[in-house]
């Protein structure tokens, strides 16, 4: 039996984040689906089994976690890791630039009227304690941010726990390769993203947490919520999953159905979705006043969560709060990034234009996303959206919340796709999860298409560090 490559490229995909230990993954893996492809679904097969077996899900759907890693070498994983921890310090500089500056606020128009909830700063550093960066390798070979979900992303105990039973399971592509997902904080022990909760708790009051409630909103976003929980319960905290409708305001601070107070909460919840409900104002204002631990607070939830936060960082109207390091570090690491609306700025090299030509003219090397979109809703790549959609797009985007992003093309590989069972082509980026300040793990996503989500049929590869 053999297995069909569809697409197939006549040479091994190779670019900057491509490890030696990658190609011979990508080798082995097709010269196996050519001659015993038996093997690789074999193996396939008992991941998945074991992933189900340990719980993990996503939303009620099989966690989708591949066979095939992403292998990168230690170099690499080193500059993830760096790039990772000193973003984590940028986004305190930019917090403290949005509760002072009136042209940074302008570039988040949606939260005008949430300012006295978002301004109210925890004392608490980093503020950002749980996020995780979406990027991908320019062709520099340098890490390119383009999204920091700071609000409550998704795998903060899931990747770590996949990607130990990955290590466990044999593996023919893998086979004499030193590949190493230990040394990934998260993979070590998937219960250090709890760890980072009470550890926060302890870090802003001085105290040991004792009780602890995820929120949940209408019942949107509980991916890992029941992990979450489970892991806070297993450490001897009392948790639960609470609706924000269920939590009550009292002068001794928030209290849950049963009347008991809570000491930390964590927002598992859609940002979006809680603007517009008014009815959650007093669950808003006691975690603003600090009445209770929120992780993330909200500046992390609406600001420094919305794309446009990208946009702080590489326009050089704002350079000057930053010093001759940090703005080295966002030349090579952020892309260029603007909100979209009529009128001048600079374009990559500096040069003043006109937004809306810009924007036009250069469709080929342009993203188009809403500022606080989610799960790549409403993302149009320029060089593969028809010229009149582009147009109608503009419009669009002119009219609401959404920035344009300089495009960094992303890497491509063959991964195992298990509905069809065969092999596909996919392309793929490279995340980081940054657990109070620190580097916690990595994770891949896989994709179809250039937009890149579970939630949108991708899937995980595990990433592994190759010793060299």
């Amino acid at each position: 039996m053999t297995t069909r490559i569809e697409s197939g490229f006549a040479e091994i995909a190779a670019g900057p984040a491509t490890s030696e230990a990658d190609v011979r993954i990508e080798r082995r893996l097709r010269e196996l689906a050519a001659y015993d492809s038996a093997s690789i679904w074999e193996a396939q097969d008992e991941l998945s089994s074991a992933i189900a077996a340990a719980g993990m899900h996503f939303e009620g759907r099989p966690y989708p976690v591949c066979l095939r890693p992403l292998a990168i070498d230690r170099g690499l994983a080193d500059q993830l890791s760096a790039t990772a921890e000193f973003i984590v310090k940028l986004l305190d500089i930019v917090a403290e630039m949005y509760c002072c500056n009136e042209e940074v606020q302008d570039l988040f128009p949606a939260y005008k009227r949430l300012r006295h909830w978002i301004n109210r700063l925890p004392r608490h550093r980093p503020i950002v304690r749980i996020c995780r960066l979406d990027g991908l390798i320019g062709n520099d070979g340098q890490y390119k941010i383009i999204e920091t979900n700071t609000e409550g992303p998704g795998g903060v105990i899931q990747n770590g726990l996949a990607a130990k039973v990955w290590s466990r399971i044999p593996n023919p592509l893998t086979h004499g390769l030193s590949l190493d997902v230990g040394r990934q904080p998260f993979s070590r022990d998937p219960n250090c993203f709890v760890g980072e909760l009470v550890s926060a708790y302890h870090a802003a009051t001085g105290r040991e947490l004792r009780t602890a409630a995820v929120v949940n909103f209408r019942g949107r976003y509980t991916n890992e919520v029941d992990w979450i929980v489970k892991g806070l319960r297993d450490i001897g905290i009392k948790a639960t999953l609470l609706d924000v409708m269920e939590i009550k305001r009292t002068t001794s601070g928030l209290v849950g159905p049963d009347g008991e107070l809570i000491e930390l909460v964590y927002n598992k919840l859609n940002v979006i979705e809680i603007i517009g409900a008014m009815e959650c104002a007093n669950y808003l204002e006691a975690c603003a006043n600090q009445e209770v631990i929120s992780i993330n607070p909200w500046i992390s939830q609406w600001i420094l969560s919305d794309k446009a936060v990208l946009s702080v960082l590489s326009d050089h109207r704002f350079s000057s709060n930053f010093n001759a390091e940090q703005i080295e570090f966002i030349a090579r690491h952020i892309p260029w990034t603007r909100l979209v609306k009529p009128g001048a700025t600079t374009d990559p090299e500096r040069r003043r234009i006109d937004l809306i030509e810009y924007i036009r003219d250069n469709k080929a090397n342009l993203v188009l996303k809403p500022s606080n979109g989610t799960r790549g809703e409403h993302v149009w790549v320029g060089h593969l959206t028809p010229s009149e959609v582009w147009e109608e797009q503009i419009s669009r985007a002119a009219l609401n919340p959404f920035v344009v992003q300089e495009y960094v093309r992303p890497g491509e590989l063959t991964a195992l796709h298990q509905p069809s069972r065969s092999l596909k082509e996919m392309t793929y980026g490279i995340d980081c999860y940054v657990f109070g300040g620190r580097l916690a793990g990595f994770q891949s996503r896989a994709s179809f298409d250039a937009v890149m989500n579970v939630g949108r049929s991708g899937i995980l590869l595990p990433v592994a560090v190759a010793d060299s």
